[in-house]
């Protein structure tokens, strides 16, 4: 995940972006010191956002630790949390040559940036530490390849991606356990609409889709194709999984079970109703703990919350979305600058940052950590439960947005109302969302 769905956003201008970093890739003169310095722009305080918070500190540890040898010098960037606006920001440093020495970007953003040929590679410094590739967990790196194996970024985080929802609304329904089908799901659905309850609150692009992925991907063959026919099919239209799946999230809009403003493509209007106690179901990573749950908009509404994988189709298999969506990348040449990055993600990835990173944001480590060691860090309940649940789950699957065209993101938002509302059928959605999808990213 991607961290795609923050609530940090800023908005300036072009020159005003320009400006902020100007010469960002060249920061203070090292040579006189023998200190290599390298600009970061995600590592700075924000008293808003945990990742960037985290980010931040670790950070300071790193400089502290490699004092004389390495510096990370902190840019104050307004894109540095996720937003729209970030992938043309770094897409217009890219083009002037300015990209900073580290940053982070989401798995769509990546696809995207890998077209102006500025990013590192970081494939041959995994093949030379066998043990620090090895270190990785299954499907880490996924999100983060190029095609023809390039190691575009260092997965920052590992994630398992389930359906948060509020106990007392279930219980007030009849229901004591979250539902293990989707009939199951819809039954409650309709009792909730009784009660004048939203049951699943989506925003029309991250959530809308996270939900779309689980219809496909707890369906035999859905993995497939969440992983290699969405690249491969000229029409999306042409599997029956996609089809049953598309069409079963269209009718809980037709039918009310979803938030009348659903479509704005803004996490936040997914994310309100459910902290407000209106809506009983919301998918989101495990950070939505840290940044929504645990914070003063939702008073007592933790203590009600669970977690939970997504409900199976006729034969009861169950599944979730798993994903490393987002990493850290470098657009430095500087060989004694990448030094310094090689040495700075190889220190975020440590078990210590890793579980550091675990208990202030609450995003899994992506690489293998001691069962003992993991105990010991008291990580986040929720998420911990949903990782030891997704190994004895029958599926699970990426996000669409993993291996999906980069353009994906943009044509959903465009398409999914019109379709919702009736203005196009099934076929004529899938096959323009195909196209669309593919022609947006070039």
């Amino acid at each position: 995940m991607d961290k795609a769905r923050r609530t940090t956003v800023a908005t300036v201008s072009a020159a005003a972006l320009l400006a902020g970093v100007a010469g960002c890739s060249s920061g203070p003169d090292a040579a006189d010191s023998g200190e290599v310095v390298v600009t970061c722009a995600t590592c700075q305080e924000s008293p808003t956002d945990p990742f960037l918070q985290y980010n931040y500190e670790a950070a300071q540890r790193f400089n502290e630790e490699f004092a004389g040898d390495f510096r990370i010098e902190t840019i104050e960037n307004p894109n540095a949390g996720s937003g729209d606006d970030r992938l043309q920001y770094y897409q217009r440093l890219a083009l002037a040559d300015d990209l900073p020495d580290l940053f982070q970007l989401n798995s769509g953003e990546i696809k995207a940036m890998q077209e102006t040929g500025k990013l590192h590679d970081f494939a041959s410094s995994l093949e030379a530490d066998g043990d620090w590739a090895a270190s990785f967990q299954d499907q880490a790196f996924d999100a983060l390849t190029g095609p023809e194996g390039q190691i575009w970024a260092i997965p920052q985080q590992r994630d398992a991606i389930g359906i948060y929802y509020n106990s007392a609304l279930l219980e007030a329904a009849g229901y004591d356990r979250f539902p293990a089908t989707w009939d199951e799901l819809e039954d409650l659905a309709a009792e909730l609409k009784q009660q004048d309850k939203i049951a699943i609150a989506l925003d029309g692009d991250w959530a809308t889709k996270l939900m779309w992925a689980n219809l496909i991907g707890t369906q035999p063959g859905g993995d497939e194709f969440l992983g290699e026919k969405i690249v491969e099919l000229e029409d999306w239209g042409e599997d029956p999984a996609v089809v049953q799946a598309t069409e079963r999230l269209r009718d809980w809009h037709v039918e009310g079970y979803v938030n009348a403003d659903a479509f704005s493509g803004d996490f936040q209007n997914a994310a309100a109703p459910y902290l407000t106690e209106e809506a009983a179901m919301v998918p989101n990573g495990p950070w939505f703990v840290k940044t929504n749950l645990t914070t003063e908009a939702a008073p007592g509404l933790y203590e009600k919350t669970g977690y939970a994988p997504a409900p199976g189709w006729s034969d009861g298999g169950q599944g979730t979305v798993v994903v490393s969506g987002a990493g850290w990348v470098s657009g430095t040449t500087d060989e004694r600058k990448l030094e310094a990055v090689e040495t700075f993600v190889k220190f975020m990835t440590s078990e210590d940052e890793v579980l550091a990173q675990a208990q202030a944001t609450g995003a899994n480590p992506p690489v293998q950590v001691d069962a003992a060691a993991t105990e010991a860090a008291d990580l986040e309940p929720l998420a911990t439960g949903l990782i030891e649940q997704t190994a004895d789950l029958t599926y699970s699957y990426p996000h669409a947005r993993v291996h999906g065209p980069a353009g994906l993101d943009t044509s959903w938002k465009n398409l999914w109302p019109a379709y919702v509302k009736g203005d196009m059928d099934t076929d004529e959605f899938l096959q323009r969302l195909t196209d669309d999808s593919a022609s947006s990213a070039q």
